[in-house]
């Protein structure tokens, strides 16, 4: 994804495990010693973690983490604003290394080393903090998220049939609230795009591609990071829409699927976008009748679409170029 780390033999990694409360370090040195600590998940608990560290007098170290929601976020830009080089690393990659090395139980201080040992042995690329607009706009697609399951929610309550008048009125007072929100949410993305003249740009190119529309390009916008990326397959990997296959000799041999190791979210979100490429836009029609003369299933045939729309709009943001019916991803 984004630049690897400059020194390949990086001798000192620091394993953080981030919860609610709480920080579990580990740190590991290339001989396998290793000292643990653990500390509060607050400002007071950080300054701790740093005093440790001067402590040592250590000269460079490598820190590694797992993206926890929110809870490491504080922590994460406390140690970027300092300078250190920090990467975040996928959950199911480090659950696999512990796998890996046999590791069979699980506690935060088990975890710390585990993220440390990774990062040692791997040397995962460091954290490049995304621009403020791009995590402002993140929190406004998420919200709309959340608006969106709350409006399902409401309308389910309607379908269902209700009794009283009082609680139907009650309902559709609170969709109407949901409706206009979720509209002024949207607006105020669409506002924060236009005051960025590369993420105004980076709109519009998606926009460009038939399928996608101003909605799905707020949430693409929102959930994908493309310039972290180095091609096209890395963001199809990032969304879990990578072909996976399982075989072994000459009688294993089960059904491909897509690997589901990346973002759920991101999935469920590109959904409509291949339903309505595949109904409006010629060369994702085209594409998708070629998948139905070879008998593919409905699902795979939307999967497929799904992955071509990512990968084609992640060549034309890195090209910078609008879409036209004779590009092919």
């Amino acid at each position: 994804m984004i630049d690897s780390a400059e020194n390949s033999n990086e001798r000192i990694a620091l394993g953080l495990d981030v919860s609610k409360l709480t920080i579990d370090d580990c740190l590991l040195m290339a001989d396998g010693k290793k000292q643990k600590m653990k500390f509060s998940n607050t400002k007071a608990g950080f300054f701790e973690l740093l005093s440790f560290l001067h402590g040592l007098r250590i000269d460079s170290i490598h820190v590694c983490m797992e993206p926890t929601g929110r809870y490491h976020r504080a922590l994460l830009n406390y140690l970027l604003g300092l300078g250190f080089k920090v990467s975040l690393v996928n959950t199911f990659t480090v659950q696999n290394h512990a796998k890996s090395k046999k590791i069979r139980n699980k506690s935060d201080g088990i975890d710390g080393f585990v993220l440390a040992d990774y990062c040692l042995m791997h040397n995962p690329p460091y954290w490049v903090a995304p621009e403020n607009n791009y995590l402002v706009l993140r929190d406004i697609q998420n919200r709309i998220v959340n608006i969106d399951e709350m409006i399902r929610q409401e309308e389910n309550r309607l379908e269902g049939g209700l009794e009283s008048e009082l609680v139907r009125k009650d309902i559709e007072e609170n969709l109407g609230r949901l409706l206009v929100s979720k509209k002024n949410f949207l607006q105020a993305a669409k506002d924060l795009i236009g005051s960025d003249p590369r993420m105004n740009q980076c709109f519009n190119i998606l926009k460009s591609i038939i399928g996608i529309g101003e909605s799905s390009a707020i949430m693409m916008l929102a959930m994908i990071r493309f310039d972290q990326f180095r091609n096209s397959r890395d963001v199809a990997a990032f969304a879990g829409l990578t072909p996976k296959f399982f075989e072994s000799g000459t009688s294993v041999r089960s059904r491909p699927c897509i690997s589901r190791f990346g973002n759920p979210n991101l999935r469920k979100a590109l959904y409509f976008p291949a339903m309505s490429a595949m109904q409006h836009n010629p060369e994702i029609r085209e594409f998708a009748d070629r998948l139905r003369a070879k008998n593919k299933p409905a699902k795979v045939i939307i999967c497929a679409v799904m992955r071509k729309l990512l990968v084609i709009a992640a060549a034309l943001l890195r090209k910078q170029e609008y879409y036209d019916l004779s590009y092919s991803g």
